[in-house]
């Protein structure tokens, strides 16, 4: 490293005089001397840094095992990576320690990313880590257990803070890659068992250093823009077998954080059945396998309608029990309606006959006038209290002539039918939205056909030169002088030969 960093410092030296001979001098150096002027120690602390700068990728990656590790009060790191011949020092301060999930020990092989700069102000050179990569399938799964332990501690596994899978889904958002045949196996799998759903992909990585960003990214945006495509019932994460490694995005705190904080339910496949990842910890529901995730979230439309005929035999078995029961209460009701206007009858005609007799027994007209006159008003009460009698009897009637009406077999199963042709609606208009979105993208394929095609090219003025093989020539240094070539343009072709090329 010496031979490139200090390049510069060593042009400064005198070109007629060696180190040697300078420090035999008695003579002070030339403090104004242009070929060797002398400097500050901060001057050449900054050169180095600016050589360091110069020579020295802006970001490194570097392997080796963690010693002489400790925490400053103020949170920031410093430690030593070692390998069998050398030893760098590090540091990382807080704002990157804090967002490491797992802690550094002592002995632990990692790759450290960041840079290499001088500390100015006491001229030491070190490393400046900004991220640190567990090395080994052993330090991976000490990280794993300690970010497990960390989000168990905060409450992120409870199953009372997890939110409910819908049991019928309208909208789903697949967020997995958009190659492979994971996403292939989820949408035949949904398709099949419900074809009406609405499905929406977001394609992101799923493996490498990428990965972690870009699905928190996709899980944020789905729930910011969620209203504007017409609601988000559900979120499948979804991703293919692999190594511990391989599925190392799904074990990010970065990622854990996002499925919690989203405000849509979200159902994780990650892997095959014995993988579980920290992501499908966290996650609302957690399936054995991207096509097992899809079958325990997307409702099966046979199963659906087995179930409707099902509550559509016991709603009428319960309506024929509710109407013969309605019938039994409406007898009682009219038989104790009956008896009361019959009582109520006879002690009017009990009254009538008492004052008639009273009546006869009086002689003087004043009195028979009298008479009537109670006669009269009792007559009248009578016949007040036998038409509210009347009046209840027939609101009675109506009610219960109503109930029996809303509660009957024909009713219920014209409701029920109701239901099935909304049900039949949606399923029809779910299909014709897939079939045209498919053809919608068929058209861009074979527009981007067009567009990209071998004829499309020459059209723009390019052509095509091909040796007498029949091999396309790329590189100048294809070209042997004296072979025969074909060049195809738009409306043709004509042959040449190479000739010698001649150095100027």
């Amino acid at each position: 490293m010496d031979g490139g960093l200090f390049e510069n410092l060593r042009r400064e030296k005198s070109p007629g005089r060696s180190a040697k001979a300078v420090s035999k001098s008695n003579r002070a150096p030339d403090e104004h001397s242009v070929s060797n002027p002398v400097r500050t120690v901060s001057q050449v602390n900054h050169m180095i840094q600016e050589a360091l700068s110069a020579q020295l990728p802006a970001v490194l990656l570097v392997r080796g095992e963690i010693s002489n590790y400790s925490v400053s009060q103020k949170g920031h790191v410093y430690f030593t990576l070692k390998d069998p011949q050398a030893e760098l020092g590090c540091v990382m301060w807080r704002s990157d320690a804090v967002r490491l999930n797992f802690t550094p020990q002592n002995g632990l092989a990692v790759i450290a990313q960041g840079a290499v700069r001088i500390y100015e102000p006491q001229g030491r050179i070190q490393f400046y880590a900004g991220v640190l990569y567990p090395q080994g399938a052993g330090a991976l799964e000490l990280a794993f257990r300690q970010l497990c332990e960390k989000l168990r501690s905060a409450g992120l596994f409870d199953a009372a803070r997890k939110r409910p899978i819908p049991r019928l889904p309208g909208r789903v958002v697949i967020i997995t890659s958009p190659t492979g045949d994971v996403l292939h196996d989820v949408l035949i799998t949904a398709y099949r068992r419900f074809p009406g759903l609405h499905s929406m992909v977001f394609p992101t990585a799923v493996q490498g250093a990428a990965a972690a960003p870009q699905i928190v990214r996709a899980i944020e945006l789905v729930n910011q823009h969620a209203d504007q495509i017409g609601g988000v019932d559900l979120i499948l994460l979804v991703r293919g077998g692999g190594s511990i490694e391989d599925l190392w995005a799904f074990n990010e705190e970065s990622v854990a954080r996002a499925i919690v904080q989203s405000r849509i339910p979200i159902a994780t496949g990650i892997g095959h059945e014995p993988d579980v990842t920290i992501a499908d910890l966290v996650a609302d529901l957690r399936g054995p396998t991207p096509t097992g995730v899809t079958e325990l979230t997307i409702p099966d439309v046979a199963v659906l309608n087995r179930e409707l005929l099902s509550q559509a035999r016991h709603l009428s078995r319960d309506v024929m029990h509710q109407t013969s029961g309605c019938r039994g209460e409406l007898k009682d009701k009219t038989r104790a309606l009956t008896d009361e206007f019959r009582s109520v009858v006879f002690d009017g005609a009990r009254t009538l006959e008492n004052f008639r007799g009273q009546i006869q027994s009086i002689e003087p007209r004043h009195a028979i006038a009298q008479g009537w006159r109670r006669i009269e008003t009792t007559e009248h009460s009578l016949f007040s209290g036998v038409s509210a009698v009347v009046g209840r009897l027939r609101t009675d009637l109506a009610t219960w002539s109503d109930r029996l009406h809303a509660a009957s077999p024909e009713s219920r199963l014209a409701r029920a039918d109701a239901g099935l042709e909304s049900l039949k609606a949606a399923l029809v208009f779910g299909a014709g939205t897939l079939m045209r979105d498919q053809k919608h993208r068929l058209d861009a394929l074979v527009r981007n056909l067009e567009l990209t095609g071998p004829q499309a090219v020459l059209q723009r003025g390019f052509t095509i030169t091909t040796d007498r093989h029949g091999a396309v020539i790329r590189q100048a240094a294809q070209a042997i002088p004296g072979e025969r070539i074909n060049t195809q343009t738009a409306d043709g072709a004509f042959a040449s030969v190479i000739a010698p090329m001649h150095k100027p």
